[in-house]
């Protein structure tokens, strides 16, 4: 997927959750809406499609305004019964749901691929 399609799909997916901001030039990274709690990008070790997702979702969220403060989960390290774990790798979820509409996974989860 390329940067702009995930720039495009994401800022529509957070556009109504945003408050009306300043421009980007006024604004210092202290001064950035939080997204912590809202946003969860989830990885595994080996992932070879990390580096690339998470290089888009920062220059998606730094295009919006957005801190970069989002907490990064790696997968191999939730407990088997957490919902989180049947989602493949990298995920984002933006509360709770998947940034590309990805039904929540239901039990069994299926092994990490």
């Amino acid at each position: 997927m390329n940067r702009r399609s995930f720039t495009i799909g994401f800022g529509a997916l957070v556009a109504g959750a945003c408050a009306r901001r300043a421009p980007e030039s006024t604004l210092s990274s202290s001064q950035r809406r939080s997204v912590r709690g809202d946003l969860v990008f989830i990885t595994r070790d080996g992932c070879v499609n990390t580096p690339d997702m998470l290089l888009n979702l920062d220059d998606s969220l730094r295009g919006l305004g957005l801190a970069l403060d989002y907490e990064v989960i790696d997968l191999g390290k939730l407990p088997k019964t957490d919902p989180r774990t049947g989602y493949p790798t990298p995920t984002v979820l933006y509360r709770n749901r998947d940034l590309f509409d990805m039904p929540a996974p239901v039990p069994p989860y299926p092994e990490p691929s």
